[in-house]
């Protein structure tokens, strides 16, 4: 029978890993717990901490650029919070205030991933947060907030949304575009579906997702992104 010595093993298994690496949901599978034990027990660290943020950087305003409006925002509602001038120490001080434990990472830029966070301290209320990811430019103030609720049922998925649109709504009023269904109604109903929300100005990009997937259930997410070049 055809046995395979140790250091061939691991040779056969990094060379696997690499090739991996070319396909999105391996890289997906890399950085879950698993994933991240398996490359270190051979020996090789997430290139995503080592990524230049300058490379980040480019990508994400490229990203941005492509829905940045022509005209500059009458507010940039961001929970409360303030784009570009909110700072990472701020933001870190006053969720240890308030007990919500958040990890620092590091992925090119700064983030802090929060969870446990209560609804009102963002100046919102509905279903509890599954987790909030605030992100920082080269200067360490904010430049984006993803807000992330899952697996809900239909009556909290229906307030998530109605929370975030109308609030929204209220302070810019009516959306640069919509797709799906924004009643939610087909939504609840397609195994597979998504409806969106979106204000674009030459300053700020909000955006409020709603989604329904296989294995993800409903959830909704939402995102308040400056489009100012960051600093």
């Amino acid at each position: 029978m055809f046995q395979l010595t140790a250091a061939r093993t691991t040779r056969l298994t990094t060379g696997i890993v690499a090739a991996a690496c070319l396909s999105v949901a391996a890289i997906g599978w890399m950085h879950t717990p698993q994933g991240r034990k398996a490359l270190a027990n051979l020996g090789i660290g997430c290139p995503v901490n080592s990524i230049d943020p300058h490379v980040v950087l480019a990508i994400q305003q490229n990203a941005i650029s492509r829905e940045r409006g022509l005209t500059a925002a009458p507010g940039r509602p961001a929970l409360g919070l303030q784009l570009d001038r909110s700072t990472e120490a701020q933001i870190a001080v006053k969720m240890i205030h308030e007990n919500v434990h958040c990890d620092a990472l590091s992925r090119g830029l700064r983030y802090l991933r929060c969870r446990g966070v209560p609804a009102q301290l963002l100046g919102t209320n509905g279903p509890p947060v599954s987790e909030i990811w605030f992100s920082f430019g080269p200067a360490h103030t904010l430049m984006a907030v993803n807000l992330y609720r899952r697996d809900m049922t239909e009556s909290e998925a229906r307030q998530s949304w109605k929370i975030a649109v109308e609030n929204l709504r209220r302070a810019l009023g009516v959306p640069a575009s919509t797709s799906g269904d924004t009643t939610l109604a087909s939504l609840m109903k397609k195994p597979v579906a998504v409806a969106r929300v979106n204000y674009a100005y030459s300053d700020y990009v909000a955006t409020v997702t709603a989604s329904h997937m296989p294995y993800g259930g409903l959830a909704v997410r939402e995102q308040y992104m400056s489009a100012r070049a960051a600093e």
